[in-house]
């Protein structure tokens, strides 16, 4: 099996995590004063609803220029990440792409990257390093290619192997049709 690792640039860092969540507006509360405590962003992303690193990185690089080029959607950009990687406009779609009461897994991502909040961040949280959080099993794909209204024509010219493509495509067309 393949070992993952967490993923540092310069603007952000992510990090595969598991977390048990009791009490989900507690939840965010903590991540939120973690954020505000070290000067940093915090975002979950449910792993559920994300095809990859490759989308998770696609979400944040056009979340960050939104956020540093003043032309965001949403007044925060914990908001704006979760936008661009539900590849939508809408609010009121984005509520799946973030974390839920119960056992999550997330893309833990932070906005700069400091070893102090990953620190604090992994006190309670696990991160994961033996699962490959790049493939996507077959009802994963199912769910994915619903959200991301791909088409069977899509997928007939660009293959199952592709899907990740086509759905980085969809967060990174958000940034155009504004």
């Amino acid at each position: 099996m393949l070992k993952q690792e967490r993923i540092y640039t310069r603007e952000y860092c992510i990090i595969p995590v598991r977390v048990n969540i009791q009490d989900k507006g507690e939840f965010l509360n903590r991540i939120r004063r973690t954020g505000e405590e070290y000067g940093v962003t915090i975002v979950c992303l449910n792993r559920n609803m994300i095809a990859g690193f490759k989308h998770v990185k696609i979400a944040l690089v056009h979340a960050i220029r939104a956020w540093k080029e003043d032309h965001m959607i949403a007044r925060s950009l914990e908001v704006e990440t979760l936008l661009y990687a539900a590849g939508t406009r809408q609010t009121g779609q984005i509520g799946s792409f973030g974390p839920e009461n119960g056992i999550n897994d997330c893309y833990l991502c932070i906005i700069p990257p400091k070893t102090d909040a990953c620190v604090s961040l992994l006190d309670w949280m696990e991160e994961i390093r033996d699962e490959d959080w790049n493939e996507i099993p077959e009802t994963k794909a199912r769910r994915l290619i619903q959200v991301y209204g791909i088409t069977p024509e899509e997928l007939e010219v660009t293959g199952m192997n592709r899907l990740t493509d086509l759905i980085s495509e969809r967060c990174a067309l958000l940034a155009v049709n504004r």
